[in-house]
């Protein structure tokens, strides 16, 4: 049984909220630290978290579009058929992964517009099951750069697992910070 959208979208978002919580009243020099030069800062992550969610939507969006106009980004059997985000990044990932160049941040801006910019995001995610309507979601699929060939349920079970991540590295720079 697929999963709901409205569930993983509930899930996205409670990881969001817990992320928009950790950084509640971060200061932009608090949030701009680094505990070293090569660090990314709360900031840095906010950014990175950003960019990824953006584009985890338009590629879902993407896959959608083009598989109802009979032209799927991905044909054939997915590796990642049936399993669940963190079975798939046991499988692909290296204990520390560098983000692609459309994900990494450029500390342009401060802890709090990029804690706006993290809340907007709910906007795009809304529009997905009106996208998603209809559509077997374990056949629309995009490539992530890591994991491979992932349908529209593992890039929203990824959208969760990656800011729990990321939520887990802000923890750990305010942890340090004090």
């Amino acid at each position: 049984m697929e999963a709901s959208i409205e569930r993983l979208l509930s899930d996205v978002r409670g990881s969001r909220v817990r992320v928009l919580g950790l950084v509640d009243g971060l200061t932009t020099d608090e949030g701009a630290r680094k505990p070293s030069e090569s660090a990314w800062s709360v900031q840095d992550v906010l950014e990175h978290l950003v960019l990824a969610e953006r584009g985890g939507y338009d590629l879902i969006r993407t896959a959608a579009d083009r598989f109802r106009r009979d032209d799927p980004v991905w044909t054939g059997k997915s590796e990642n058929d049936g399993l669940a985000i963190e079975a798939i990044i046991e499988r692909t990932w290296k204990p520390k992964e560098d983000a692609p160049n459309s994900a990494t941040p450029t500390g342009a801006w401060s802890v709090g517009i990029w804690s706006a910019h993290l809340a907007s995001c709910d906007a795009l995610l809304s529009d997905l099951p009106r996208v998603l309507e209809g559509l077997p979601l374990g056949e629309v699929i995009y490539p992530h750069f890591l994991c491979g060939p992932l349908n529209a349920v593992q890039r929203l079970e990824f959208l969760r697992y990656h800011m729990d991540r990321h939520a887990t590295q802000i923890e750990r720079l305010l942890a340090t910070a004090c």
